[in-house]
């Protein structure tokens, strides 16, 4: 049991940007499997979230808004 504490503890030392990049990422890999339109909306506001709080820098922030329209596009062309 106390390696469980331990180790949740030490979960607690990555930074705001890690834990930023990490939650998007995951949001994002759910979105390119499950394609649904709330992902999308739910992955921009953390992006934008991300980026107003200074998580990710602006230059990660335009590569991911690129990314996330190229993805949107996709999505209709496959329509």
């Amino acid at each position: 049991m106390a390696n469980h504490s331990q180790g949740a503890s030490a979960h607690t030392n990555a930074s705001p940007s890690h834990i930023a990049t990490a939650l998007i990422g995951a949001k994002l890999i759910a979105y390119r499997v499950n394609r649904r339109p709330e992902q999308l909306s739910y992955l921009l506001g953390l992006v934008r979230m991300a980026a107003a709080l200074g998580h990710v820098s602006s230059e990660d922030h335009s590569q991911l808004m690129n990314d996330l329209e190229r993805l949107s596009i996709e999505e209709v062309a496959h329509v």
